[in-house]
């Protein structure tokens, strides 16, 4: 669907509503999802009816997504174990749940004693912890701070 640029357009315009954006939004907020508030909303909406809008959602969903974070800890282990990361990752994210790949890779790490400058904290919250909970979140990434 995302390569046939003609149903995309005609979903994008016809489909796609604010009251949609809404509704999909508040179904990553886990936490509190009166946090998607009219302006929330208007920042997806805006974009998703400008020209050009068709194209870059083709691309983000057709292109070549890169490297995933564990083949590039495979790479470059000397570069990226040396750099201090703090993941706040929401418990009930859906998108990208703690208990998939990339969320048991990072679990696991910021477990194993040999990567003490990984650290992941769990949050009550969904896809966007720091707007969803931005309390936890952000204590969480503060207490991390002050102990750097």
């Amino acid at each position: 669907i995302f390569k046939n640029r003609f149903v995309l357009e005609y979903l994008l315009d016809e489909f796609v509503t604010e009251d949609l954006l809404r509704s999909s939004l508040r179904a990553l907020y886990k936490n509190n999802p009166d946090r998607v508030d009219d302006e929330l909303v208007k920042s997806f909406f805006g974009p998703a009816k400008q020209e050009g809008a068709v194209d870059a959602l083709g691309q983000i969903y057709t292109n070549d997504p890169g490297l995933t974070p564990m083949e590039l800890h495979s790479i470059y282990p000397e570069k990226l174990d040396r750099i201090p990361l703090q993941l706040v990752w929401g418990d009930e994210d859906e998108v990208a749940p703690v208990t998939g790949a990339v969320g048991t890779y990072y679990l696991n790490r910021a477990r194993d004693e040999k990567y003490p400058k990984c650290n992941l904290k769990i949050v009550r919250a969904g896809h966007v912890p720091f707007d969803d909970n931005p309390e936890d979140s952000n204590g969480a990434l503060m207490s991390w701070l002050a102990e750097c």
